[in-house]
């Protein structure tokens, strides 16, 4: 993403990081286990250790990462389980699948993730969800566009653990997560752009999560093998495990505070640009029918959440996009494809939604993970299109920006940004929000609590000029 990156670089961030292309060109991509047993899918499972100031709280149904006592992850205890990859899959075949329930047991046993989904699976095939993947969580420009229009934002927004590890890790969309959902009561999905070393012999080579960056004719930027991430014993799997562990532990912050993720690893696997997609060389995955690296990953990651910390609060989203990346349907409870059309095109992307039922169990809800553009609601209920969720792109995707490329919007003396002419504009999105099929933040029961308007919203609205 282009964008992507220079959003990134304009609000300072420090990380060495190029996205994938979604620049708007039409493409057709941007681009369980198990059973209750401790030890199904690996060793050592039960408790597993201290997290400090979670194992006091209630509401941390999870085993606790064990940490140590500068805070990282213990990695001797980290490393003490492993994921027995046969006794998982063999142990997720043999279950029989339940639509009716989410694919974690752990969540069965959390009342406030089985309130989300009692919603989600309720609504599915009758409403659409509105959601909005965020970036710069303080200024929420994207949330002053709508509000702005229709006195209403989306009911969900979209996170991103990309900035928990490399050079100067933070904590920012946890800690915005944590405050949208507690304070607004608004829904909580998140994603991760993974940055792994480009040297896994060297410390100081830098990160990055885009694969092209391992390509270049530096050959010291392609020492980190996919493959190995998910095989004990080398360097690669250290790092794995260390990073999925340090994942878990401020997911199990979110579950303390009875906050349900709809959680999206490994996405967009059916391309190359991420190092866990499916690289142009690798004809033997393609000539196999399957993509062991990315179906490696999904099920460590699924086991040691699973199996191994019990994370209750996580309603899984499969975003492989490719048969080649398929994976057991009790490892997720929703598949999800992300599509960058035209600027001009707003209809429901009626193709890649019969694409994506085809490839998933059926039955399974389907969302629209990633767009460029909002589809226009009630050409989604003619064509029987009505995805769970539809979230578009931050940034430019939404409003107008100062100058072409930047990532600041074009606002008026009252600090108002507008929505990107491009893409947008005022009367769309009230007769969107106004389509009784559509569910924005003021639309969603009440899971957990009185409902409080944003601090920027409430901020910017005491001095807007609204329009007529």
């Amino acid at each position: 993403m282009k964008k992507f990156a220079s959003i990134i670089l304009s609000l300072a961030m420090i990380l060495s990081i190029t996205a994938c292309d979604k620049s708007g060109n039409s493409s057709d991509v941007s681009s369980d286990g198990s059973s209750g047993m401790s030890d199904v899918g690996g060793e050592n499972s039960g408790g597993n250790g201290e997290n400090s100031g979670g194992e006091d709280n209630p509401n941390m149904l999870s085993n606790p990462v064990k940490k140590t006592e500068d805070g990282d992850i213990d990695m001797e205890a980290a490393l003490a389980y492993e994921t027995d990859f046969e006794a998982l899959k063999k142990s997720l075949s043999e279950r029989e699948v339940d639509l009716s329930q989410p694919v974690s047991l752990n969540a069965r046993n959390n009342p406030e993730t089985m309130k989300v989904w009692k919603f989600l699976k309720e609504g599915y095939g009758k409403q659409i969800i509105t959601a909005q993947q965020q970036m710069d969580h303080r200024a929420t420009f994207e949330d002053k566009v709508y509000y702005d229009a229709v006195e209403d934002i989306p009911a969900m927004k979209g996170y991103d653990f990309i900035f928990v590890t490399g050079i100067n890790p933070n904590r920012g969309d946890i800690d915005a997560a944590l405050k949208w959902a507690t304070e607004s009561n608004g829904l909580v999905t998140f994603t991760w752009h993974w940055n792994v070393p480009r040297d896994i012999d060297d410390p100081n080579s830098g990160v990055a999560f885009y694969g092209p960056e391992y390509s270049e004719s530096d050959e010291k930027t392609r020492n980190f093998d996919p493959l190995k991430a998910s095989t004990p014993g080398t360097k690669e799997y250290e790092v794995a495990v260390h990073d999925m562990d340090l994942v878990a532990s401020y997911l199990q912050e979110l579950e303390a505070a009875g906050v349900t993720v709809l959680w999206r690893p490994f996405h967009e696997a059916s391309g190359s640009w991420f190092w866990w997609g499916i690289q142009p060389g690798d004809r033997e995955a393609i000539k196999a029918g399957t993509y062991e690296t990315y179906q490696r990953l999904w099920y460590m990651m699924y086991d040691r959440f699973e199996n191994y910390h019990k994370l209750s609060n996580l309603i899984w989203i499969w975003n492989g996009q490719t048969k080649l990346c398929e994976v057991d349907p009790n490892t997720y409870d929703i598949a999800g494809t992300d599509v960058y059309p035209n600027n001009d095109d707003h209809s429901p992307q009626t193709k890649k939604y019969e694409e994506l039922k085809g490839m998933t169990y059926e039955g399974k809800m389907l969302a629209l993970t990633e767009c460029g553009n909002i589809p226009d609601p009630q050409q989604c209920i003619d064509e029987g299109v009505m995805w769970l969720y539809f979230m578009p792109w931050y940034g430019d995707f939404i409003y107008e920006p100062s100058s072409p490329g930047s990532s600041i919007p074009k606002c008026d003396l009252f600090g108002t940004p507008h929505p990107n002419p491009e893409r947008l504009s005022v009367e769309m999105l009230k007769e969107y929000f106004g389509n009784p099929a559509i569910i924005s933040w003021k639309d969603l029961p009440e899971f957990c609590g009185e409902r409080n308007t944003p601090e920027p919203i409430l901020v910017w609205e005491a001095t807007r000029q609204p329009h007529s």
